[in-house]
């Protein structure tokens, strides 16, 4: 159980990988290694494989942590692969209004290639506007 995370590559993008029920104090780990790559002008978007992640049982706790990460990224891109339940409709929802609120580049992907090949076009497509 846990957060892995890797630095960006030559190509901005960082990736984690969350492991069954990561704790507060995990997620604010990897957002402080984000935030870190941001200011230093190494992180352009971030791949998050959650498929073998845990939803919290409490969705309020969701919440906080996907509102502290979009609140890092501000308007990079982020792919997501969720986790078995992701898709219930309260959960999309928050995810909407978050993503909304942010004005965040999300994108729910089915792996992580699929990730990184949406947020390299997303990147390619903020460039060039």
């Amino acid at each position: 159980m846990g957060i892995e995370y890797f630095e960006p590559g030559e190509d901005g993008l960082a990736r984690a990988i969350i492991t069954g029920l990561a704790s507060r104090t995990e997620h604010a780990a990897m957002e402080e290694r984000a935030r870190q790559d941001i200011r230093s002008g190494r992180l352009q978007g971030i791949i998050i494989d959650a498929s073998r992640a845990e939803l919290p049982a409490k969705p309020s706790f969701s919440r906080e942590i996907w509102d502290d990460f979009l609140g890092v990224l501000e308007a990079r891109p982020f792919a997501y692969v969720p986790p078995r339940g992701h898709d219930g409709a309260e959960r999309q929802a928050m995810i909407a209004e978050l993503v909304g609120d942010w004005e965040s580049h999300y994108c729910a992907v089915a792996s992580e290639a699929d990730g990184r090949a949406w947020c390299l076009a997303s990147l390619a497509a903020l460039r060039n506007a």
